[in-house]
């Protein structure tokens, strides 16, 4: 599949990527699975020149569950298996095909639905990463949380705005390390294809998010794509080609020497308060910076520096926006950050909330009840051959 293709709007349960190692018989262990997942911070990307539609770029980030979503796995009886999100579709046949299992008795539902979407705070990856581990787990876990990682980033998709079809979207593989790994993730898209590769342990971290007003925020680069646009689909492709290159011209080179000489010893030495204090210098050149035009410019600049003279450990905008977060040691000093937010800025922000950073993703099973049907189903599960 080329570049070009994948930019391309297609239909649930089509264009997948199945290595042949992932190929395994498997079939329902369970009559339902219960996954909890958090939202998801990105701080920056690493490499803006590796990121096109699909796996790559890299980047540093954390969950946090001031957002999340409930989704329900689970096998029907006497019905067709059903879910109406053309992602979850996807992500279903999928599974269905790597496991060998052709049995359409499974379900897929949103007891609980993230909320802000489009504000940066990952509920595409979120929904994802909960799809393929749910149905992982309903399956008795044939695939390891390796593998697992590997096989949502090589299958990222996104809803299309019709809401009908899907596309591969833009992933640096941050979001999906987050939830299966808890604490805060580093990916580096310079080794492999954006491998996995640490996490830094982060008890008692607190943070506040806040969501941006799209079109009180929204900069002139922003605005020519209409007011209120958001940074998705063909706009955050466009955008990446354009401007965020363009950041990549002018700061790369300085940033890259930052990554390599300051930002990864402190992550590989698992020193989160350095981590978070460089954070403030990556602002400089990544995250916020290149934000900048897209946001207006000066209330970026302004709650910045606002959240650094309120003793924020770090500060800064999730992903493509207009989602803000700011990290406290304390609760009390993240109800000072929160009041910070709310007083010098809510014409801005809003919707401010306080929670913990770096929990990873829960999955609660609930066990078949024996039944004369069920070893039928198991049995004629294991005869279908590929």
């Amino acid at each position: 599949m080329t570049s070009n293709d994948k930019t391309q709007h297609f239909s649930p349960g089509e264009n997948f990527t199945i290595n042949s190692e992932w190929k395994r018989k498997a079939f329902p262990l369970y009559d339902k699975a219960e996954v909890a997942i958090p939202g998801r911070l990105h701080f920056g990307v690493l490499d803006f020149s590796k990121m096109s539609p699909g796996l790559g770029g890299g980047g540093i980030g954390i969950s946090t569950d001031t957002v999340s979503y409930r989704l329900v796995f689970s096998r029907e009886k006497n019905r067709l298996g059903e879910c109406d999100i053309p992602t979850g579709r996807h992500l279903l046949e999928l599974f269905k095909s790597m496991t060998n299992y052709y049995i359409d008795d499974i379900s897929i539902r949103i007891d609980k639905n993230i909320n802000y979407k489009h504000s940066g705070f990952g509920s595409n990856v979120a929904f994802n990463t909960a799809v393929i581990s749910g149905l992982n787990a309903l399956f008795g876990s044939p695939f390891s949380i390796d593998e697992v990682w590997n096989i949502v980033t090589q299958n990222y998709v996104e809803n299309a705005e019709d809401k009908e079809n899907i596309y591969f979207g833009l992933d640096t593989g941050v979001g999906e390390a987050c939830f299966l790994y808890g604490g805060l993730v580093w990916v580096d898209s310079n080794y492999g294809q954006g491998r996995f590769i640490n996490n830094v342990s982060c008890n008692d971290l607190w943070v506040v998010t806040a969501v941006g007003d799209r079109v009180k925020l929204t900069g002139d680069i922003l605005r020519h794509y209409g007011e209120g646009a958001a940074l998705s689909d063909t706009t955050e492709t466009d955008l990446v080609a354009s401007h965020f290159m363009a950041c990549e011209k002018r700061y790369g080179k300085d940033f890259k020497a930052f990554i390599r000489n300051e930002m990864c010893p402190a992550l590989l030495s698992n020193d989160l308060e350095k981590v978070l204090n460089l954070g403030w210098k990556m602002n400089e050149m990544s995250n916020l910076k290149v934000l900048e035009g897209i946001y207006k410019t000066e209330i970026l600049q302004a709650i910045n520096q606002a959240m650094k003279e309120a003793g924020a450990l770090y500060a800064g905008m999730s992903s493509a926006g207009p989602g803000f977060f700011a990290f406290a040691g304390t609760q009390a000093e993240a109800e000072e950050l929160k009041r910070v937010i709310e007083n010098g800025f809510g014409e801005y922000f809003g919707h401010c909330a306080i929670g913990k950073a770096g929990n990873k993703l829960s999955i609660k099973l609930t066990p078949q009840k024996k039944s004369p049907e069920l070893k039928t189903i198991k049995d004629n599960a294991l005869a279908l051959e590929y």
